[in-house]
């Protein structure tokens, strides 16, 4: 990612990890360490509540020469995106936005085509979506009770799922289950168990 500000786009999705993408911004834009114009926004869902307040407050005027916002959240809903594709198409002079991300698959494609794409080094799959793929029925049942009661994390699980099945049948399901896999009411054994039959 470019540190000089003249060749940073004022709509960003950055594919990778929060902690990784956090630090290279920082860095990007070193003048607003403790700054109120360096805005990190996470949680579990960024919905269209959420999506407003940002838009609400991008509007307003920086306390200096620049605001910068990161929207990392477990998820983002569709709703929201559609309430940020004016604000991204049309921001405030010298405001960015870095959309965070595992995969552009979780990005509608209206919001995304107003983005620039970068991408950070991803730590390497664990390879569990492969093994998962190339299981029978029953042992896909044995894996799905294995990978709950090792506490395993689902949303990794179905990004490496989701790379493994782009342009192939089963990609559609994976998308729509990982669209919620970050709620806490999320189920990794009913939905692990779903895609050992429907996959």
């Amino acid at each position: 990612m470019s540190r000089n500000l003249n060749n940073t786009h004022h709509a960003n999705l950055v594919i990778g990890g929060l902690e990784e993408a956090e630090k290279l911004l920082r860095e990007t834009f070193p003048s607003l360490k403790g700054s109120p114009d360096f805005s990190v926004l996470k949680g579990e869902t960024f919905g269209i509540d959420e999506a407003r307040e940002l838009s609400l407050s991008a509007a307003r005027k920086a306390f200096g020469e620049k605001k910068v916002y990161v929207i990392a959240p477990g998820k983002i809903t569709t709703e929201a995106q559609n309430a940020l594709l004016k604000t991204f198409e049309d921001p405030a002079p010298d405001t960015y936005f870095f959309l965070v991300v595992k995969g552009e698959e979780l990005v509608i494609p209206t919001l995304r085509s107003r983005m620039e794409i970068r991408h950070l080094a991803v730590k390497p799959p664990s390879g569990d979506a492969k093994k998962f793929l190339e299981l029978s029925t029953k042992d896909r049942m044995l894996f799905t009770k294995k990978f709950v009661d090792e506490e395993n994390n689902l949303s990794d699980f179905l990004d490496e799922l989701m790379l493994l099945l782009r342009n192939k049948t089963g990609l559609e399901e994976v998308y729509k289950l990982r669209k919620f896999a970050d709620d806490r009411s999320a189920s990794s054994r009913l939905i692990l168990e779903h895609l050992s039959l429907v996959l």
